[in-house]
């Protein structure tokens, strides 16, 4: 199964989205991840039916959303986190907590000609908290999708974040979820 997880709660008493240059302005943690998510869903692309696209709550209250439905999680499932970004990069994507050589070479084969960062950990300046620290206990195969915002804090101020990312995430999520039978074969 593939786990799409994006949390839907906000810190923000109000939320507003401008858009301006290319770009999403306004309090965008983490309403953007979620639109990502169900772009990728409306796009009517994604062929696989072992798809969960989870919008949970509470990530600002100790991820509370994906405590919740992480024990339904198993250990070969495939879980993909989305969220903001504050890591520096001139690319739409950013890939974090990518720990598993393997699913680091099924993202490089699947996002073939697709402009990304991937790293290992977590260098985002500004949180290094999410729901991968709840799903990383019960499944060997999470990793962060990253929409990189600049412009401040995204917790506490209005960010910017390019509409091209929007898109590439959706796009990323409909490969991934298309090659979905390759992740199965590279881990058996």
């Amino acid at each position: 199964m593939i786990f799409i997880s994006a949390h839907s709660d906000t810190n923000f008493k109000k939320s507003v989205v401008k858009i301006t240059d290319g770009s999403y302005v306004g309090f965008l943690d983490n309403f953007v991840g979620v639109y990502a998510a169900m772009k990728a869903l409306f796009s009517g692309e994604i062929k696989t039916e072992e798809v969960r696209i989870e919008l949970t709550y509470g990530e600002e209250k100790g991820l509370i959303g994906a405590k919740e439905i992480a024990p339904e999680i198993q250990i070969n499932d495939l879980v993909v986190v989305i969220d903001v970004t504050g890591t520096p990069t001139d690319k739409d994507i950013v890939i974090e907590k990518c720990k598993s050589d393997k699913l680091e070479k099924f993202l490089n084969e699947t996002l073939d000609g697709m402009e990304y960062d991937l790293y290992k950990d977590c260098p985002d300046p500004i949180s290094d908290q999410d729901e991968v620290e709840v799903y990383k206990h019960y499944s060997n195969y999470t990793f962060f999708l990253g929409l990189p915002c600049v412009g401040g804090d995204y917790n506490s101020v209005h960010v910017s974040c390019k509409i091209a990312s929007v898109d590439a995430v959706a796009k990323a999520l409909v490969l991934i979820c298309n090659n979905y039978e390759n992740f199965k074969k590279m881990i058996q």
